[in-house]
């Protein structure tokens, strides 16, 4: 896997991140109300519970941005908001969240490398999140992730490919 993050700023990287946390929150909440039938609803509290763990994540980040300096951002990034069917909404959630599990990877080496503990640290309790949620959506779908397509085609890129 390529290293996105390899010639940012961690700050930068850190803003990167709370703008996907803050697109995923709105995004599952939307889901949480206006997923419909009956296997809908026995998923609309997991879309809720998720976008909550989400926001937290968005907060600490934005936390840890201003303690080093810097300025949270506000913005979140376009997200998916229509849906035909709890399918499709696992298979964007799927999407999002390994696009995340990627993404969180590489700053916790970005962290580590730049001897940030602290900064490592809550990037690590993120991600064990995040995997979690990828199992959830992966559940979800009952294994069947095909068509859960990565966000950022960069991320299934080998390293020294695209460059």
């Amino acid at each position: 896997m390529p290293d996105l993050y390899a010639n940012a700023n961690l700050l930068d990287i850190l803003n990167d991140l709370r703008s996907r946390e803050l697109a995923v929150v709105m995004q599952y909440m939307r889901q949480h109300y206006t997923v419909t039938g009956p296997d809908g609803m026995l998923h609309a509290d997991t879309f809720k519970s998720v976008a909550i763990t989400e926001m937290k994540h968005a907060e600490a980040l934005a936390e840890r941005i201003e303690f080093l300096g810097g300025n949270a951002t506000t913005k979140p990034e376009a997200f998916a908001s229509h849906f035909s069917s709890l399918k499709e909404m696992a298979k964007a959630d799927f999407s999002s969240e390994s696009d995340a599990v990627m993404r969180y990877k590489s700053a916790v080496r970005i962290a580590a490398a730049q001897d940030d503990t602290t900064t490592r640290k809550m990037l690590e309790g993120i991600l064990a999140d995040e995997e979690d949620h990828l199992k959830t959506f992966t559940d979800m779908l009952g294994g069947d992730v095909m068509g859960g397509e990565l966000l950022d085609s960069r991320l299934s890129e080998e390293p020294g490919q695209g460059e």
